[in-house]
């Protein structure tokens, strides 16, 4: 077996590739690889995870990894997120999506956000019909939690103000 890396994504993520005897390849989160060989044995992707035990996933420490069942460990990034307090741009009612949602369809250029599928459907009516004009793109939004645990985890030696990636709209 052969082991080429370990190379960094554009996130900051580390992975390796492996190269197995019979000519297999497979690529493989470096923090994973890590784990897989101090144990001896290949994690089950269905069944189990590998955790940074403080959220920075620059620390590949054995001591900072931790094999976690996968639905577990998809739970507790869940209840971590924290949801936006939005405004309908068609109805106007207040209501509450996932940043990443928000982050997505801003991503795509699409308009809103919207508080339902209804508000979505009635405004790309009136647009079809050309009785009104194409609203802005939503506003890219990324979450506080999004933020910290991403981009502080590649950029852990830096100093970061929140409140000015906040104002220049990071």
């Amino acid at each position: 077996m052969k082991v080429h890396g370990p190379y960094t994504r554009k996130d900051g993520r580390k992975i390796v590739i492996i190269v197995e005897n019979n000519g297999t390849r497979r690529t493989v989160s470096y923090p994973k690889w890590l784990l897989e060989t101090h144990l001896g044995r290949k994690l089950d992707p269905n069944k189990e995870t590998v955790d940074h035990i403080d959220s920075n996933f620059d620390n590949n420490d054995l001591k900072n990894l931790r094999i976690m069942p996968r639905d577990q460990h998809s739970a507790d990034d869940t209840r971590r997120v924290v949801n936006l307090k939005l405004n309908c741009a068609w109805c106007g009612k207040d209501f509450e999506r996932s940043p990443r949602l928000i982050r997505d369809k801003a991503k795509n250029n699409k308009a809103g956000p919207f508080c339902s599928k209804a508000c979505a459907g009635k405004y790309s009516r009136m647009l079809q019909l050309k009785l009104i004009e194409k609203m802005n793109p939503q506003q890219h939004v990324d979450s506080e939690y999004y933020k910290r645990k991403y981009v502080q985890a590649s950029v852990d030696d830096w100093e970061i103000d929140f409140d000015i990636l906040d104002a220049i709209n990071f």
